[in-house]
């Protein structure tokens, strides 16, 4: 049985390239129960290998439920500060800071991504105001006891990665035949932060294929 017997979605990433040394980044949405695995990528390198890494969210050894945290209050959208249930840390068990890559998980299921502006104990506040479902408009966006997500930065270390080739196409996954399962999120219903170094010579993010796994 091939690996579509188990998917019941999919989310796709288009084309996407930035200049030289300007990072390339995509959020990629995760649905409660299934697990994102990517099933075929396409990057085009220039005349620089790239890394691209995807981010996810991993509690340091020694502070459960630091990274992988929830929220202890509701957040309203239009406001900056989300407040957590454990001392955020990153997935390198760091103090969360600054510039600090979030996740948190909307009413309706969906996910929004931010950065940490700065901390205050339990209270986060965020570089961007909650857009929420309501766009901004004052409604409650983020439930009590709602998942919160640290990735921190790349310089953590908790990603996979993929490493393409200078000056080449590299494809990985399903560009011929079946699809099949390039990499999988460790965790169940929760999102990854894909961000390729772009350095020193531009690059081209053809596409990325997601699938929701019910594995």
């Amino acid at each position: 049985m091939g690996i579509g017997a188990y998917i019941s979605g999919f989310e796709v990433v288009d084309y996407h390239t930035e200049t030289a040394t300007t990072v390339i980044d995509e959020k990629i949405q995760a649905h409660d129960g299934q697990r994102l695995a990517l099933i075929s990528l396409a990057y085009l390198s220039g005349a620089t290998a790239h890394s691209i890494c995807f981010l996810y969210a991993k509690d340091a050894a020694a502070y459960p439920g630091s990274s992988r945290n929830t929220t202890s209050a509701l957040a309203v959208s239009g406001q900056a500060v989300i407040n957590v249930t454990t001392t955020p840390r990153d997935t390198a068990g760091n103090a969360a800071a600054a510039s600090d890559i979030v996740a948190y998980q909307l009413t309706d299921g969906t996910w929004e991504f931010n950065t940490i502006s700065s901390v205050a104990t339990k209270a986060i506040t965020l570089t961007s105001n909650i857009t929420g479902v309501d766009a901004g408009a004052g409604a409650t966006a983020v439930a009590a006891g709602a998942k919160f997500l640290i990735f921190g930065v790349v310089g953590d270390g908790t990603y996979l990665k993929l490493k393409s080739t200078a000056s080449v196409e590299t494809d990985w996954g399903g560009a011929k035949g079946a699809p099949s399962i390039v990499l999988a999120h460790p965790y169940i219903g929760e999102p990854f932060y894909v961000t390729i170094d772009n350095a020193t010579n531009q690059g081209y993010l053809e596409y990325a294929i997601f699938a929701h796994i019910d594995k």
